[in-house]
């Protein structure tokens, strides 16, 4: 083995058995008793704790499955259902900061969260909804919302809504009162973050949206300013000074047309976490290496030590089982003779781990690690590479992605 291997090893192998690893806030919503948030709601709006994979709105039964970054120690499936504008057709929000006292946040932390925002197909009048997030907030009036945003809202705060319903604003990043950059899917050119974000669009259109299906969002804060990652994908990289304040994730209906199905239209949140990843001095990154015969590994927002990583398969078999394998990662691609008619590039010198990966109807898949908070990981590196069979393919069975190489930044 080499030394590199080595070293990596351990590494390796500590960070895909790691347990328990706190973030420096986290909240798993698992009982609204016990919830460190302060929810600062508008009118006609409600927030029901709940156990998602088997919970009632109105007279219709849902089921969802386990957010995608569980934090450790919480209750699987448990979370907070939001549904706003239920009856009186006004624009209503509801935002939760991080802390029973809200906690103030200063200089570099990620803020993040799962979020579910569910979108009644066909799409009803008034399916507009969409999921929030804050950072440098206040708590007082008005919330951070779309629909307050000219009456004295504070703070860098935006959007992403669930069926792409605006022109121009499906997904927003806020100063204050002031908008600082938007994305419309339809508008030319601006497609692309969508597509690369959503493997497909339940409701119709031309591209990627975030209904019905768990939507990551990170938000990193630090002196360079605020950038906004959706399922690990850049929306926004804004220069904007962050003031100290609070942090807070959100749903809004933000129009006044009451929906036609209300007991579909709502949004679940979960897994809230604010992390502060210093000690590295730098940021991590997530490199590919090599080309896939089909499918293709992503990386998410960049691997800081004391924050969830996600590592994510597109384009696999639907609903099938892949896998995921980890190690040292290679400094080449390698082509690996498995017979006289097969070969299979692979991008790892060692494989130390492989995971059990079942993949979705649009042939994706996630697997998530808790980064350790220790700035020893600074700097180190691990690779990726997902792999399945293809039955169809008897002479050579062996479906490889490309690699993906993580190193570790704060």
């Amino acid at each position: 083995m080499s030394i590199l291997a080595t070293r990596l090893l351990p590494l390796s192998v500590g960070l895909l058995a790691a347990t328990g690893l706190r973030a420096q806030f986290a909240e798993g919503f698992d009982s609204q008793a016990t919830a460190d948030v302060t929810v600062l709601s508008q009118p006609d709006s409600i927030v029901t704790f709940v156990d998602y994979s088997n919970m009632t709105v109105g007279t219709t039964t849902f089921t969802l499955p386990e957010a995608p970054r569980p934090i450790p120690g919480s209750a699987a499936t448990r979370g907070v259902l939001i549904q706003c504008n239920v009856t009186q057709s006004a624009a209503s929000a509801v935002n939760l900061l991080a802390g029973a006292t809200p906690i103030m946040f200063s200089g570099r932390y990620r803020l993040s969260f799962d979020a579910y925002i569910n979108v009644p197909v066909p799409l009803p009048n008034g399916s507009t909804e969409q999921l929030l997030w804050g950072v440098g907030v206040d708590n007082f009036p008005p919330i951070e919302a779309r629909n307050n945003r000219g009456a004295g809202t504070n703070g860098i705060y935006g959007w992403l809504a669930g069926e792409n319903g605006y022109t121009s604003e499906d997904a927003v990043i806020n100063d204050g009162d002031v908008q600082l950059a938007g994305l419309g899917d339809t508008q030319i050119g601006q497609g692309v973050p969508f597509n690369q974000a959503f493997d497909s669009n339940s409701v119709g259109g031309p591209n990627g949206a975030a209904a019905n299906t768990w939507v990551r969002v990170d938000i990193d804060v630090d002196v360079a300013g605020v950038r906004v990652y959706h399922n690990g994908v850049l929306f926004f990289d804004e220069p904007a000074p962050t003031p100290n304040g609070f942090a807070m994730i959100g749903y809004e209906d933000p129009f006044n047309s009451l929906g036609s199905n209300p007991d579909a239209q709502w949004g679940v949140l979960d897994n809230f976490r604010i992390t502060t990843p210093t000690g590295c001095g730098m940021l991590g990154t997530s490199v590919k290496q090599g080309t896939p015969t089909t499918g293709e590994i992503l990386g998410d927002a960049p691997p800081a030590i004391s924050a969830p990583m996600t590592i994510r398969l597109r384009g696999g078999p639907a609903s099938s089982v892949a896998f995921l394998a980890a190690g040292v990662p290679a400094p080449f691609t390698i082509p690996a003779p498995i017979s006289a008619n097969c070969t299979v590039n692979v991008e790892l010198l060692t494989i130390d781990a492989i995971i059990n990966a079942p993949t979705n109807g649009d042939g994706g898949a996630l697997v998530t690690f808790e980064l350790p908070n220790n700035p020893a990981f600074c700097g180190q590196s691990l690779g990726f590479q997902y792999l399945w069979l293809d039955l169809a393919n008897p002479v050579c069975p062996f479906v490889p992605t490309d690699g993906l190489t993580v190193t570790f930044g704060s």
